[in-house]
């Protein structure tokens, strides 16, 4: 291993030498028949985007939210990319985002051959006029 690796791996030793376990992204929760409706999704092949529960969640969120349709996604990076072709967004439009982001909101405007401008974005009086003077 050479030195800059080594100096690297004793500095994440270092920081976290405190800690007793890894701090996990969240905790899961299981309170109701979760463990029931995967083993179901398992045994019957159903393990994807499709099937009777993703049809259950999009016609109940449409329900709850009041809206006539919802269509579930597989990830964050789906729902921008149709967020995006909805908005209109073509070959060579420059977009606006946020800098403090995951790189899945610059590949979701790269995907429709967009041009992902990363931007610290402070809201002010002055920002919200020409934003609304634009549209």
């Amino acid at each position: 291993m050479n030195d800059l690796a080594e100096a690297v791996l004793t500095t994440i030793r270092n920081v976290l030498s405190s800690h007793k376990a890894a701090i996990g992204l969240h905790e899961p929760l299981f309170e109701g028949r979760e463990w029931e409706y995967v083993k179901e999704c398992l045994d019957t092949g159903w393990v994807s985007s499709v099937g009777k529960f993703v049809d259950r969640f999009e016609k109940e969120f449409a329900e709850y939210t009041g809206v006539k349709r919802v269509i579930a996604v597989m990830n964050g990076t789906c729902a921008l990319h149709i967020a995006l072709r909805l908005a209109g967004v073509k070959i060579g439009d420059e977009i606006i985002a946020h800098a403090l982001t995951f790189v899945a909101t610059a590949n979701a405007v790269a995907y429709l051959w967009g041009i992902p401008h990363p931007q610290k974005i402070i809201k002010t009086e002055n920002f919200i006029r020409a934003m609304q003077r634009s549209h």
